[in-house]
């Protein structure tokens, strides 16, 4: 899924996940508490993706990382989010809404073919995370 925006030359890319279970991680005492969601990718059918969110200001350039496995249909994410929409998101999470709730990551560019189709299952690509936006169902 991509969105144009206002300006022709300048395309956004981005991925739809749709969220299929997640934990909240705490691997010692000593270090902060992490978010682990499992998602399915829209735009890649069949990819299975695991994206692991830190609470960690993040100024400059990308926010995170997500990347393809070569040899099985799985993708790896790492975020890191400021400490308000973290929290925000892990008290979403805490509550099961009544359908699945949507994740979308503005990437950097990454090549589609003429039917929107990606061809970056088992491609061994990673790509860049700009942005997170969510939908949350709440009725």
């Amino acid at each position: 899924m991509h969105n144009v925006k206002s300006n022709a030359a300048s395309r956004e890319f981005s991925l739809h996940l749709t969220i299929q279970s997640s934990d909240i991680i705490k691997t010692s005492i000593g270090e902060p508490s992490q978010l682990s969601i499992s998602c399915d990718i829209s735009e890649v059918p069949s990819v299975h993706c695991k994206l692991i969110i830190s609470q960690k200001q993040q100024d400059l350039g990308a926010i995170g990382t997500i990347k393809f496995e070569k040899t099985r249909p799985i993708a790896s994410a790492n975020l890191n989010l400021p400490a308000l929409c973290f929290d925000e998101l892990k008290s979403l999470l805490l509550y099961s809404p009544p359908r699945p709730a949507s994740l979308f990551l503005n990437t950097s560019r990454y090549q589609e073919n003429n039917s929107g189709y990606l061809p970056i299952k088992n491609s061994g690509q990673a790509l860049e995370i700009y942005n997170l936006s969510w939908r949350y169902p709440i009725l």
